[in-house]
């Protein structure tokens, strides 16, 4: 009885800080500058590295959508112009697959 109601008591309490922490995000989303040089992260880039498939997918869209671009319209500029997508997205995808490979 009290190890459950223990386990209730630390549940009620990551679910509070969870929640000051979204509220803490929530009020300073849009103040350039917040998060700079404090060592926090904000909430929604928190979450990508902590599961790889969601991580795999986007930078599959990234590189996808930017190959199919450049192949659109093949010329140097758009080339160029493509380059740190791409660039973002392999990053993404290697990342996340070696997350995947140690993960399991």
């Amino acid at each position: 009885m009290k190890k459950s109601n223990k386990l209730n008591k630390s549940k009620k309490n990551m679910l509070n800080e969870k929640l000051k922490d979204l509220d803490e995000w929530e009020e300073n989303q849009y103040n350039p500058g917040y998060y700079i040089g404090t060592g926090r992260v904000s909430k929604p880039i928190k979450g990508i590295g902590k599961n790889p498939v969601i991580q795999l997918s986007i930078g599959l869209i990234i590189l996808i959508s930017s190959i199919i671009a450049i192949i659109d319209s093949a010329n140097v500029l758009n080339i160029i112009s493509f380059a740190i997508p791409i660039i973002i997205g392999f990053i993404l995808v290697y990342s996340a697959i070696i997350r995947l490979i140690n993960y399991r």
